[in-house]
């Protein structure tokens, strides 16, 4: 199999897609892509590193992050070239599944996760590895078994793959939250609100300026829920993340 420092690509792959569209569009690319590149920096940590990850994978970019040969000439390629050199990346890449040992175009999903196992994978991890790939091979027109889906986690295991999560707090605040655990944290001086956020017998609160506008508040509501889902799917992710980048020792 492939150098299993590096796992199979486990972002989506339409994400993995578009990355190439937008390095397509520039006619001059650096020498290295890594997360200091404009169009990484605009995604999320985790999403930095499964797309480098997914690169270094298919050798478009080697362990240092430098581009290949093969990076510059899957972009310069044409839609039907470009679809034949994925063909042929993912059958070098994916060899163990796709060197005809394994019944790719009969198999079930269990043979197929397993299979996938193999990579030292699991989880909502393994999940993800083979929606790319399926994914990857429908775009490629690779036959692959209509029997194959990505296996679904169960909820029990979702629960104990997810970690906890702690508000992050300045170390005073977080003295007082265990001193008075039943209690709301209080803002540092009059001029703040708190708003408690009972979580499951834990206490929370969220701290805000007082004497805001209507606009300012509907922005805090957009800006509290898009930084709390981010930082839940970084956490989720942050484990799979560090495997996947991870170099041979």
């Amino acid at each position: 199999m492939n150098d299993k420092a590096i796992k199979p690509p486990y972002t989506s792959y339409k994400s993995f897609e578009t990355l190439i569209g937008e390095l397509r569009s520039h006619e001059v690319l650096p020498d290295v892509i890594d997360r200091s590149l404009g169009l990484l920096r605009k995604r999320s940590g985790s999403e930095q590193a499964a797309l480098i990850a997914a690169l270094k994978w298919f050798k478009l970019i080697d362990n240092d992050g430098a581009r290949t040969e093969q990076l510059d000439k899957y972009l310069a390629a044409d839609e039907a070239a470009a679809k034949a050199m994925l063909k042929t990346m993912i059958e070098q890449s994916y060899s163990a599944v796709t060197d005809g040992t394994f019944n790719l175009k009969s198999a079930t999903t269990q043979q197929m996760t397993d299979k996938f196992r193999e990579y030292e994978i699991s989880g909502s991890t393994l999940s993800k590895c083979i929606s790319f790939f399926l994914a990857a091979t429908r775009d490629a027109g690779i036959q692959v078994s209509p029997h194959v889906k990505a296996p679904t986690i169960s909820p029990a295991a979702k629960r104990k793959a997810k970690p906890s999560i702690t508000p992050p707090a300045e170390p005073a605040q977080q003295e007082h939250v265990h001193s008075k655990p039943k209690h709301h944290q209080k803002p540092h001086d009059d001029s703040m609100i708190s708003i408690p956020i009972p979580i499951a017998g834990k206490d929370g609160a969220i701290i805000l300026p007082k004497g805001m506008t209507d606009r300012q508040w509907n922005s805090v509501v957009k800006m509290i829920e898009f930084i709390i889902n981010n930082y839940r799917e970084t956490m989720a992710e942050e484990a799979g993340a560090a495997d996947a980048t991870k170099e041979p020792s």
